[in-house]
């Protein structure tokens, strides 16, 4: 397995944005307690720093999504809170084709959910296939694959504080 390359942002960089983030949904929720339902794995160390950023009120959960034996998109695993009339706002550590978010988008509004808004850490719009509900956005990226804080590559590298660059 290839190691990491140059570093693409540093952890300092990063906790700024964050906290810039937290900013503007604690500006734009005030009064919402919107929920931060969180697409795991990697978003899981965006949603705790953003989370702990915040000033308003909010709640999380947690989601996964896979590809079922035929190749199509379900819901692993739902969220134990129910979305009805909430403001659900979801957490994604980064954006490329948007296909499986969009899926996400849908199954969310079918929830019944009063409004529904994505916080993505990064955003590679070139590959992006789909339109999405894009609200909050970290950084846009080049058209490169980036691993830690959160990313990895089979498992490895979720750890690291910066994200690098990774060329397999």
């Amino acid at each position: 397995m290839n190691k990491p390359k140059e570093v693409l942002l540093e952890k300092r960089v990063i906790e700024e944005r964050i906290e810039a983030l937290a900013k503007e949904i604690d500006t734009d929720y005030a009064e919402a307690n919107p929920l931060l339902l969180t697409l795991l794995k990697g978003s899981f160390y965006f949603a705790a720093d953003l989370s702990k950023q915040m000033q308003s009120k909010h709640s999380i959960d947690f989601l996964t999504v896979a590809h079922d034996s035929s190749g199509m998109l379900e819901i692993r695993y739902p969220p134990t809170s129910s979305l009805k009339d909430r403001h659900v706002l979801l957490i994604e550590d980064i954006i490329d084709s948007g296909l499986t978010l969009h899926y996400i988008v849908d199954y969310v509004q079918k929830q019944g959910a009063k409004s529904v808004w994505v916080c993505t850490l990064l955003d590679n719009p070139v590959r992006r296939l789909v339109e999405l509900p894009i609200r909050y956005l970290g950084f846009t990226i080049p058209d490169v694959y980036v691993v830690g804080y959160g990313l990895d590559v089979n498992e490895h590298y979720r750890n690291l504080s910066d994200i690098h660059i990774y060329e397999p």
